[in-house]
């Protein structure tokens, strides 16, 4: 077993013990760990892959500059996502979109397409991801960022609202909203179909860890 084998199954603590000993190579299993994650959060904003792509991988560099300043031992999952989410509103803020607060206004006014196929038709005509996905990329962003944390990350709502600065009910709330929206019950489509939803594999999850590697080597010269 190489030492990279040993370190994937390491707790997050320890390996930033690691990390911050010198031993940069210990932060690849960082990326690796929480890429899906951080992708969730991020396209829980915005619904362009690349940007959301962007915002993981400057997240990522952001964590590692800022690695000395985490408490720890516990919490590490919810520090990262929390880096995410704010690098993730600084840009939709820069941005020519609404902001956060001023799309939070406008939710009552916003509607899905009722006359549209029925979605559980859709789905099993079509039985791909990506419909489902553009239904979810189609939810105002605090509806969405919500929705994907909690129905498809599967994460518990103490620590979404932590992560989206939001009180536990409006949480709660906003995640039965998103739910009436769809006109689905996403758990069960889920687990019938046994979809997994904005999944970062393979080729993507690779380019990024590799990207992020690259910078932080550098800077470490």
């Amino acid at each position: 077993m190489t030492e990279m084998d040993s370190l994937t199954t390491t707790e997050d603590y320890q390996l930033i013990t690691h990390i911050l000993a010198g031993n940069i190579n210990a932060y690849e299993v960082v990326i690796r760990r929480y890429n899906q994650l951080m992708f969730r959060i991020a396209k829980g904003i915005f619904a362009d892959d690349d940007e959301a792509m962007d915002i993981v991988q400057e997240a990522h560099i952001t964590a590692y500059q800022k690695l000395a300043t985490f408490k720890g031992p516990k919490g590490f999952m919810t520090w990262i996502a929390t880096i995410t989410r704010n690098i993730a509103l600084m840009r939709l803020r820069k941005s020519s979109r609404l902001s956060y607060k001023e799309e939070e206004e406008v939710f009552n006014l916003i509607e899905l397409d009722t006359a549209a196929e029925p979605i559980h038709d859709a789905i099993a005509n079509q039985q791909t991801k990506a419909t489902l996905e553009q239904l979810i990329n189609a939810l105002p962003i605090n509806y969405r960022a919500i929705f994907i944390l909690r129905a498809i990350e599967k994460m518990a709502i103490n620590d979404i609202a932590q992560i989206l600065s939001l009180e536990y009910n409006v949480v709660k709330v906003r995640f039965h909203r998103a739910k009436k929206m769809l006109k689905i019950e996403i758990g069960e489509i889920l687990t019938e179909q046994k979809l997994s939803l904005y999944e970062f594999a393979g080729d993507r999850c690779d380019n990024i860890t590799r990207n992020v590697m690259a910078v932080i080597k550098q800077e470490s010269r």
